[in-house]
């Protein structure tokens, strides 16, 4: 996870130094680089050539460990990243990323959006209490959206217009948060940590109204899902809601326009 936190976003000159100097400094002897750099060997394959991006690769970390070269977290960052496909933004000294960890970890969605809008010099018109818990809903949306391992067009677009509602924002802006939100959710999104921390800044009768909200968002594709209508039970008894909330919630779609409700 703390790894993660790193490769989520480009890492300054200044950051990468630091984190190299605390990577070098805990291979206190010859020993433990010899192992980093045995690790490194089986990296690549017997028949692999000089000129293999791999190789190359192993050959510059092979390289800054063996010198303390700061290279050592930029080679390394870039193949992960490419691999993730993460997105991002840069940290400055006084924004060390370390000291979101607990963001990251309770509330990724947020952590992301927080540097995506900051990488575009943008600033919302909320209190940061607010997009804390706009990405909360936004990071349960996705967990209903994505129960079936994909996100349509139609659902993205009923995530959108909730925010845009809810949140008074632009569409730019509406767009950055669902994208954030539903590329993450095939990453891993903490169901119970993103539930807890909802309830935690809502009251029950805000919890009641977002639940209708989660059933739009299931109600959004051609049929809605038996997994989708689980995820939802699921989450209204985590929000500490009632059966006849959920129901309630369920039959607030009109009965033509459900799709499998």
């Amino acid at each position: 996870m703390e790894l993660e936190l790193y490769m989520v976003s480009p890492v300054s000159e200044d950051e990468c130094q630091r984190l190299l100097n605390r990577v070098l400094g805990r291979m206190t002897s010859q020993t433990e680089k010899t192992l980093a750099l045995e690790a490194l060997e089986k990296l690549v394959p017997g028949d692999a050539q000089p000129s293999d991006r791999q190789t190359e690769v192993v050959n510059h970390l092979r390289e800054d460990i063996e010198q303390g070269s700061v290279g050592f977290l930029e080679h390394l960052r870039r193949p992960l990243r490419m691999v993730l496909k993460l997105r991002g933004q840069h940290y400055t000294h006084e924004q060390d990323r370390e000291s979101r960890l607990e963001d990251f970890i309770k509330n990724t969605i947020y952590f992301q959006v927080i540097m995506e809008l900051r990488d575009q010099g943008i600033t919302l018109e909320l209190k940061d209490a607010e997009i804390r818990r706009l990405c909360l809903a936004a990071g349960i949306m996705a967990r209903v959206a994505g129960v079936d391992q994909q996100v349509s067009l139609e659902e993205q677009k009923v995530m959108r217009d909730i925010v845009k509602s809810e949140w008074k924002l632009s569409d730019e802006h509406a767009q950055l948060v669902v994208d954030v939100s539903h590329h993450r959710v095939f990453r891993g999104l903490d169901g119970v940590r993103l539930v807890k921390g909802f309830n935690n800044c809502t009251t029950l009768s805000e919890r009641r109204d977002f639940l209708r909200c989660l059933f739009a968002v299931a109600n959004a594709a051609s049929q809605t899902s038996f997994e989708e209508i689980e995820e939802i039970r699921s989450i209204a008894k985590g929000m500490e809601l009632s059966h006849q909330d959920f129901i309630d919630a369920k039959l607030a779609i009109p009965r033509e326009d459900r799709g499998g409700l």
